[in-house]
């Protein structure tokens, strides 16, 4: 007994020694570039922005940036075995949510959405995130927010680096990639390489059918940085191949044995050039060009089973399909910050840009005459601060400034539909003493894609028609974020955050039923959408330990509901916990073990059924639990996670409906994960 009870006290000992030797990484010190006129700290900015690191993307073991999205608070994944994963934030779906890489908008909605497991987290830096409306600065949208992903930097010490990763999990996932960068006098060359491959599952391992399809995707990457004086410059070019495999089942009888088996070939290419120029120590002019192509094919091939499963294309239109989608971008922008002998100093900034895109489809099914539309744009901002009195301590070599608004406006002339005048706010305030209040208002404006006015997207699992007749979306954001640092030791430092958001959208468009015996679905206008609600969220951290706690409360109310005699909000609850904790060693980089915990609350709603009678839907809470391991060796050259995913073993949920919108009422499953599963991963940095 004395002996447990000394090792014991002998083990807390160590924890504690442990948990006075080292620290995390500070997220608000990181400077963002998201709708920003110049890259600032992430606790100076006037939005409010989330950030997730690369460290943090590593110890989560996340491939994709639907691994770590599905573990964020207010935002939720959906899934689809052949279009891919979709999210909603603040109760607005992905449709209204604007992905960017390095700036550039991703290309490729399926059903309203841009697939979260299509884009790959092996070479992003990091992620940032802004909850609330941004078509001022980047357009059609990003009414309901932005998820801007940023590449690593590529600016090596030594004149060539590399870097190597693998990655391995049970549910028969193989991953691996690389790259390398060079520098070559003045300018710098870096290419990266990465493959992922997907074996398909089946809860009956002798199926040829397989509920989870099979994939393999292939990304490429390709960088040239260079500056002549004043000017840098930065050539950028993304592939993406994706290749889904749904086996049809076997026919067999005493002449012969087939299946008719189907393949979805994605691909997807953006060349981007942007241009940085330097005019003086107060100004710069700042121009990013981007040519973006995505197509995406379907083709039905009867393989002969007996013969190797030898391939033979079936020779009818009605299964077989291809669409593929141009986007021509150019973005540009001024910026003054107003310094040195202006009488204005530091206390005015300004920009002033413009935003062209131009969009072309082309396809099967898809009127070459129709499949044109074109954005061109002009938008300003400025932001007016007002100095502190009391404290004189300088951020960055500017002074504190304890109220900081900035307005901005945006004017749009589309070739398809009539774009009103969109104007927004942001208002900062910091005089309370350890609480900052942050505002945002902004008008919102989205032309239908189109996908939405002409996919025609048929087979044995989808009957998806576009509507040429759509309107326009518009609509009304609202943002209140509050930041209370808690008065504590040097060695403690918490947090507490709590935001409330509001957002009205006029027309929304949503996929609708209007064949329930046929299952047939076709984008409309809903006429009306509100979602409204809070979230709180407590972090607190002492040296190794690290500990996030917070939860949301999201009510959604639209025009289907009043269609069926209900007038109320349908709430739904979201939990989330993430630990961290350090251990350090002598003669090793600190180990990390990391804890995950997300709650995914039950979500309510009405629809009519078959017989056109009032029935309520529902799609089930769930918990996901994640647990890793990281540990870096040799001096930080390698880096190695292993872990277990879904711990609780949560596969499908029950449900009756598909997201928020207005569908048939049936019982029915929705897919969230294979199962409980292994990983491990090793990243090599040379």
């Amino acid at each position: 007994m004395n002996a447990t009870r000394k090792y014991l006290l002998l083990a807390l000992a160590l924890f504690l020694r442990n948990l006075v030797n080292a620290q995390f990484e500070d997220t608000f010190s990181t400077h963002v570039v998201t709708a920003v006129t110049k890259p600032t700290l992430a606790s100076q900015t006037i939005h409010n922005v989330k950030i997730i690191k690369a460290k943090d993307i590593e110890r989560q073991g996340a491939v994709n940036l639907k691994d770590v999205l599905s573990k964020e608070l207010n935002i939720r994944i959906g899934n689809d075995n052949i279009l891919g994963s979709s999210l909603s934030m603040q109760g607005v779906s992905g449709q209204n949510i604007k992905i960017l890489l390095d700036g550039v908008p991703l290309m490729g909605r399926e059903n309203g959405n841009i697939d979260l497991g299509q884009i790959n987290l092996a070479n992003i830096e990091r992620i940032e995130i802004i909850e609330g409306p941004l078509s001022v600065i980047y357009g059609s949208d990003a009414l309901g927010g932005v998820i801007n992903l940023i590449s690593k930097k590529i600016t090596p010490n030594k004149p060539l680096v590399g870097n190597a990763h693998l990655y391995y999990e049970t549910t028969k996932q193989y991953n691996f990639g690389g790259g390398g960068l060079v520098k070559l006098k003045d300018i710098y060359f870096g290419a990266t390489f990465n493959r992922n491959f997907f074996g398909g599952y089946s809860a009956d391992p002798s199926s040829r059918v397989m509920f989870w399809k099979p994939k393999q995707q292939i990304f490429w990457s390709i960088n040239i940085l260079m500056q002549v004086k004043k000017l840098k410059m930065r050539f950028k070019t993304d592939i993406f191949n994706e290749k889904i495999e749904n086996r049809g089942a076997p026919v067999i009888n005493h002449v012969e044995a087939y299946a008719y088996d189907e393949y979805y070939l994605t691909r997807r290419t953006i060349n981007s050039l942007n241009l940085d120029y330097k005019i003086s120590g107060h100004s710069h002019a700042n121009m990013l060009n981007s040519f973006s192509y995505y197509t995406r094919d379907k083709l039905t091939f009867r393989k002969d089973l007996t013969k190797w499963e030898q391939m033979e294309l079936v020779p009818n239109p009605a299964l077989n399909s291809n669409n593929s989608f141009l986007t021509v971008m150019s973005r540009g922008f001024y910026s003054n910050f107003l310094r040195d002998g202006h009488a204005l100093k530091n206390y005015f900034d300004y920009q002033l840009g413009y935003d062209i895109n131009i969009n072309s489809a082309f396809g099967t099914k898809i009127e070459a005459d129709k499949g044109k539309m074109n954005d061109y744009a002009i938008f300003g901002c400025a932001e007016i601060s007002i100095p502190s009195k009391k404290d004189t301590t300088k951020v960055e070599g500017d002074p504190v400034k304890v109220l900081s608004i900035k307005p901005g406006f945006r004017a749009t002339y589309n070739t398809r539909y009539s774009a009103p005048f969109i104007p927004s706010i942001q208002v900062k305030y910091t005089g309370i003493r350890n609480l900052v209040i942050r505002y945002a208002y902004g008008r919102g404006f989205r032309a239908p894609g189109l996908k939405e006015l002409y996919l025609y997207f048929v087979d044995y699992n989808h009957n998806i028609k576009g509507n040429p007749d759509l309107k326009s979306e518009l609509s009304d954001n609202h943002n209140v974020a509050l930041r209370y640092k808690v008065p504590s030791g040097k060695k403690v430092t918490i947090y507490i955050d709590n935001s409330y958001y509001y957002n009205h959208i006029y027309n929304q468009i949503a996929l609708v039923s209007v064949n329930p015996s046929a299952l047939e679905y076709t984008y409309s206008n809903i006429d009306d959408f509100t979602s409204l609600g809070t979230n709180l969220n407590l972090e607190g951290s002492y040296k190794t330990f690290r500990i996030s706690v917070g939860g949301s409360y999201t009510g959604i109310n639209n025009n289907a509901f009043r269609e069926v005699g209900k007038h109320k909000y349908i709430y739904s609850s979201e939990m989330r916990t993430q630990v961290f904790y350090g251990i350090k060693h002598k003669k090793v980089p600190v180990t990390t073990l990391s804890l995950f915990h997300k709650y995914n609350g039950r979500i309510m709603g009405y629809a009519l059924d078959q017989t056109r009678n009032i029935v309520n839907t529902y799609t089930e809470g769930f918990h996901i639990l994640d647990f890793t391991v990281n540990q870096s060796l040799m001096d930080k050259k390698i880096s190695l996670t292993v872990g277990c995913k879904n711990i609780l073993n949560v596969s499908n949920i029950q449900s009756t409906s598909v997201g928020n919108n207005f569908h048939t009422g049936g019982s029915n499953t929705m897919p969230v994960s294979i199962g409980r599963s292994v990983f491990t991963q090793i990243n090599i940095n040379l």
